[in-house]
C-alpha cells in the first residue's frame, strides 16, 4: 500500500511539474531569447491540497513603484460611468470617447475609441477604459495576501496572451497598492511592443489595471489601454485613475 501511495504522489508531482514547464513556457514564448519579458505576470502551478495541480500567482519581483503623470491635457470629462455590476464609477470622456453598442468578454462598464489611423493598416486597437468583476476563469489564482496584485495581474497577463501571442517585449511602468474609498486595490501599469515585423497601425500599448476590492464576490477589474498612435490621450489613464469610486 505504502508503495502504491508513493507512486501516486510521484505521478501527481510529475504531472504538476508537466503543467509548470508548459505555462510557463507559453508565456515566455519560446521563440523568444533573452529574459522572460513577462517574470512575475504569469501563473505558477503547485499542488493542491485534492493533489491535483492549481494555477496560483505569486509575486517574482519588487513592485515597479507609482503611475507615472503623463504630461498633457488629455480628454474633456463631461460626467461619469457608473458600472453597478463591477461596483465601480469612474470618469466619462467627451467625443470622441463615445460608450460601445455591446460588450462582451465580461465587460460591464466601457467607453472607447476606434484608434484606427488614415494608413489602412490592419490589426488596429482601442483607446479603451473597460471595467468589470474579474474573470471566474481568473478567480481562483488571485487568493492570499497577494490576492488583489495577482488579480491585476493574471487579467494583464491574460490580455496580453490574448493580443500578443508568443512575442512581444513588456516594460514594467508601474505596481503599487491603493486605497480607493476605504476599500483596498493594486494598480500594475506596463507598455507592451510588438516585435513580430507584422504592419500594424501601432507598434505598442500602454495597458493599466486596477483591482478594487468592492467587497462583493470578486474584485472589480478596471482597465485603461492607449495604443502609441493615439499617446495624446495617456494623461486620460491618470484622470480614470484619480476619478475612480466604489458604489453599492
Amino acid at each position: 500500500m505504502k508503495s502504491l501511495i508513493a507512486a501516486v504522489a510521484s505521478v501527481a508531482l510529475m504531472a504538476a511539474a508537466v503543467i509548470a514547464f508548459v505555462l510557463v513556457h507559453r508565456a515566455k514564448g519560446e521563440s523568444n531569447a533573452g529574459p522572460d519579458p513577462y517574470a512575475g505576470t504569469y501563473p505558477l502551478v503547485s499542488p493542491a491540497p485534492t493533489r491535483a495541480p492549481a494555477v496560483t500567482w505569486r509575486p517574482t519581483g519588487v513592485a515597479a513603484g507609482p503611475l507615472p503623470v503623463f504630461r498633457g491635457s488629455g480628454s474633456r470629462v463631461i460626467g461619469r460611468i457608473t458600472d453597478r455590476v463591477a461596483g465601480v464609477s469612474y470618469a466619462k470622456f467627451a467625443p470622441p470617447w463615445h460608450r460601445p453598442k455591446l460588450l462582451s468578454g465580461g465587460k460591464t462598464g466601457a467607453e472607447e475609441i476606434d484608434s484606427k489611423n488614415a494608413s489602412g493598416l490592419k490589426n488596429f486597437w482601442y483607446v479603451a477604459v473597460y471595467s468589470g468583476p474579474l474573470s471566474a476563469e481568473l478567480a481562483p489564482g488571485a487568493t492570499g495576501p497577494d490576492a488583489l496584485r495577482a488579480a491585476a495581474e493574471l487579467h494583464g497577463q491574460d490580455w496580453v496572451k490574448q493580443h500578443f501571442l508568443d512575442e512581444g517585449r513588456r516594460a514594467e511602468l508601474a505596481g503599487r497598492a491603493l486605497t480607493i474609498d476605504g476599500h483596498r486595490a493594486w494598480l500594475t501599469a506596463f507598455r507592451m511592443t510588438h516585435t513580430d515585423g507584422t504592419p500594424r497601425a501601432m507598434k505598442s500599448q500602454t495597458e493599466v489595471v486596477v483591482a478594487i476590492d468592492t467587497g462583493r464576490r470578486a474584485p472589480a477589474i478596471v482597465t485603461v489601454t492607449v495604443p502609441d498612435n493615439k499617446n495624446l490621450l495617456l494623461p486620460d489613464i491618470n484622470t480614470v485613475v484619480r476619478s475612480l469610486h466604489v458604489v453599492r
